[in-house]
């Protein structure tokens, strides 16, 4: 039994229109590869946020001990000989690894 072009038209059709949709819905602009990506960059964000946060942290520590409110001398002296590259010469220097 031989089918007519109608028969075989609209199966066709819908094919070719699933087709289409579902290709854009896996590879298109906003299809699943596209939140895939977006949600590892994300994740990248948010690591790099964390990041930032724990450095702020730190540096709001360091910022409050050198206020006049809660400024400690030895805090102070130690800022002055590291930036004026000062030391005494009954100082006893011990070098750290820098981070």
């Amino acid at each position: 039994m031989l089918l007519r072009p109608r028969q075989i038209l609209a199966p066709v059709i819908f094919a070719t229109v699933f087709g289409y949709f579902g290709y854009h819905l896996v590879n298109g602009d906003r299809g699943l590869l596209a939140m895939a990506h977006l949600q590892r960059e994300v994740l990248i964000a948010e690591q790099n946020l964390a990041e930032a946060e724990a450095t702020r942290k730190i540096w709001e520590r360091r910022v409050a001990a050198l206020r006049n409110q809660s400024l400690e001398p030895d805090m102070l002296d130690e800022r002055a000989r590291v930036l004026l590259n000062f030391a005494r010469k009954d100082d006893i220097i011990v070098f750290m690894p820098t981070r």
